[in-house]
């Protein structure tokens, strides 16, 4: 599926909590707290610094970081307390 360049397009630095599955909203962590996304129609990229994909309305690319898994991120906040 080609990307649609007459949707609004959304540039965030933060996180994607995995997975990231069509046909389910996508939370992203960011700097200001949290955006949940209307449902995801495509996945154009993924990569360890970017993801990018597109929603009925809008195409984001958040930049950065991956989330790591639930688990990971319990882990990794109890380890800092």
């Amino acid at each position: 599926m080609e990307m649609n360049l007459e949707k609004k397009a959304v540039f965030i630095n933060g996180y994607v909590q995995l997975p990231l599955k069509i046909g389910a909203s996508a939370l992203i962590i960011h700097a200001n707290g949290q955006i949940w996304t209307s449902v995801v129609k495509a996945i154009h990229q993924v990569a360890e610094d970017l993801i990018v994909f597109e929603t009925r309305n809008s195409t984001y690319c958040v930049a950065s970081h991956i989330a790591p898994e639930p688990a990971a991120m319990a882990a990794q906040m109890y380890a800092c307390a």
